[in-house]
């Protein structure tokens, strides 16, 4: 438990086994985006610091019910195998070395087959390499001092009007101050031309008046550290039925509406989001010489496993007998539990552990078993 500097609490739990998925563990996500939060914030300080500005770039594309989420992991990696063979054979046809047509044929369709599922997560990811890639991109990044670097976060959403909702939320940091209406008319609206395009061709398209949006960030006032701190809270209460997310449900919420009604539709939506979302990265930076992480001395990225795997530092611990927290888990009273330590503190907390007849031993005073009946 850790008290905070105006005098509220914070409690957790430590030394427990962690899946380190962003995408479909509530406390997880909640631990990840929080760390990615501060990472963030700090980037956003070095920037203010070195005399620059950033801005965040909103990208979307439309969408209804008909079209699919994504791949799953293992027919993404399939489908880049078989572009990689694909590529192979090029080079040895340019070079007039053999090919197996009849190999080369069953892979193609294979390759046809597998594109002909992807959904809008797939085809998200290729317009985002054809906006950060070629001339016109290197050309934006040396404008207004240059660019420093950018950051990526993707967020999806399922409503019942217009199914899956995937988008990219960017921060974009450069070494001078410029104005947004500036930033908005050149690098934005050549980005979201470029965005535009590659939907295009892959069938999908960009609305002129709604599909981009691009504003200054400033600290805690919309910036991307503010949305992934408010992301974690919408994380921690994603089982409110009322909680919305621009109209859509979260996927905490898609997998509270399965947990609680067990309906064919929503055990399917889950599962639709569990298999598409599995091996893709939340947020991702900018490398090589515009590594905004390099640029803000926060060094090497954790990943996603190693943050969740991490035990928070606290004031005080109370270590649990594994009786203790099968009852908990059983019963379902793991928040209970957190809800009273931040409330009554740590004698709160031992109480109510003693009138559940539960064992524990106090960190910060030796081991001492205080269960009343139950074995540690």
């Amino acid at each position: 438990m850790i008290t905070n500097p105006d005098g509220s609490r914070s409690a957790a739990y430590g030394g427990l086994t962690t899946c380190g998925s962003v995408w479909v563990c509530p406390v997880c996500a909640a631990k990840i985006a929080t760390r990615r939060a501060d990472d963030l914030a700090t980037v956003m300080r070095a920037v203010d610091e070195a005399g620059g500005s950033a801005f965040m770039l909103t990208l979307t594309m439309r969408h209804d019910r008909r079209d699919r989420l994504g791949l799953s992991r293992e027919d993404r990696t399939r489908r880049n195998q078989l572009e990689e063979r694909r590529a192979d054979r090029q080079v040895a046809e340019a070079n007039g070395w053999d090919v197996d047509e009849r190999a080369a044929e069953a892979e193609e369709i294979e390759l046809d087959s597998i594109k002909a599922r992807e959904g809008c997560w797939d085809v998200l990811g290729y317009a985002w390499s054809a906006v950060t890639s070629g001339a016109a991109w290197q050309k934006d990044a040396g404008l207004f001092g240059g660019l420093l670097g950018w950051s990526r976060a993707v967020e999806a959403t399922w409503s019942e009007r217009n199914g899956w909702h995937v988008h990219i939320h960017v921060l974009l940091c450069f070494a001078e101050q410029v104005s947004a209406e500036i930033v908005a008319a050149s690098i934005g609206a050549r980005m979201f031309g470029r965005w535009r395009r590659a939907l295009d061709r892959r069938g999908f398209s960009a609305s002129v008046e709604h599909g981009w949006d691009l504003r200054r960030a400033q600290l805690g006032d919309g910036d991307l550290a503010d949305y992934f701190t408010k992301m974690a809270h919408e994380v921690t209460s994603g089982h409110r039925k009322d909680t919305k997310s621009h109209g859509g449900r979260t996927p905490m919420q898609l997998l509270a509406d399965a947990v609680d009604t067990y309906e064919a539709a929503a055990m399917a939506r889950w599962w639709e989001w569990e298999a598409a979302s599995d091996g893709r990265r939340q947020l991702t930076w900018s490398t090589g010489r515009r590594d905004l992480r390099t640029f803000a001395g926060l060094g090497r990225e954790a990943t996603d496993e190693e943050i969740a795997a991490e035990d928070e530092e606290a004031d005080v611990r109370l270590a649990l007998a594994a009786d203790a927290w099968n009852w908990l888990r059983r019963t379902h009273r793991e928040t209970e539990l957190l809800t009273v330590a931040e409330a009554g503190g740590l004698e709160a907390a031992c109480t109510w552990l003693r009138r559940h007849g539960l064992a524990w031993t106090e960190g910060r005073v030796g081991p001492r078993n205080h269960g009343a009946g139950v074995p540690g």
